[in-house]
């Protein structure tokens, strides 16, 4: 695989897609971005391009499936905002942060980056252009999903309603931590099941 313009414009475009969603998620934490949200949006699309960058170079000197693993991550993380951010909005619309609903809140957040996922790992982190076999390709791509949507609930909702949140944290930060965590964790299992069984060439 080479490195092209296409590549570094895509990874500053999910850059840009994670500056203007992540400072929702920062709001409803009580956190401050220390420049404006445009130039924070900036920052980052430079940052990702260049990253994408990186992970080309590290494949032409360490492994070759640096390059491919880049570009994944960042979709990881464009989907993990997604996945947080609408989290977030549910949290914020209904001040709910445990309970019953965490699991609710967190099966259509996922469900959203499911969405986001596919689209930008079929054409770019993977490159599977043809569409002869999509439907058995997007119902292998959903089994995959659903167990990681299974596995991202499960362990949300474990670490908020059954360890619950430690003294100092607040419930929303806690509900934060376990969704994040989830959607850390849940990551190897994607890109295994991607890679392997959805998107294999």
């Amino acid at each position: 695989m080479k490195l092209t313009l296409r590549d570094l414009l895509f990874g500053a475009i999910n850059g840009a897609f994670i500056g203007i969603l992540a400072p929702f998620i920062f709001s409803n934490l009580a956190v401050k971005l220390p420049i404006p949200v445009p130039f924070f949006a900036l920052l980052l699309a430079i940052i990702c391009a260049a990253g994408i960058g990186f992970g080309y170079f590290l494949s032409k000197f360490v492994r070759p499936f640096f390059f491919q693993l880049s570009k994944f991550g960042l979709i990881g993380v464009a989907n993990t905002v997604v996945d947080l951010g609408i989290y977030n909005l549910f949290i914020f619309m209904t001040d709910v942060s445990t309970g019953y609903m965490i699991a609710v809140f967190k099966s259509f957040a996922v469900m959203a980056a499911i969405m986001n996922s596919y689209v930008w790992n079929k054409f770019w982190s993977f490159e599977k252009k043809e569409t002869t076999k999509v439907g058995e390709e997007f119902s292998q791509f959903l089994l995959v999903s659903l167990i990681g949507l299974l596995l991202n609930v499960g362990i949300t909702s474990f670490v908020v309603n059954v360890i619950g949140a430690p003294a100092g944290f607040s419930d929303k930060a806690w509900a934060n931590i376990g969704g994040l965590s989830a959607s850390i964790l849940v990551l190897t299992w994607n890109f295994v099941g991607y890679k392997f069984l959805v998107f294999k060439k």
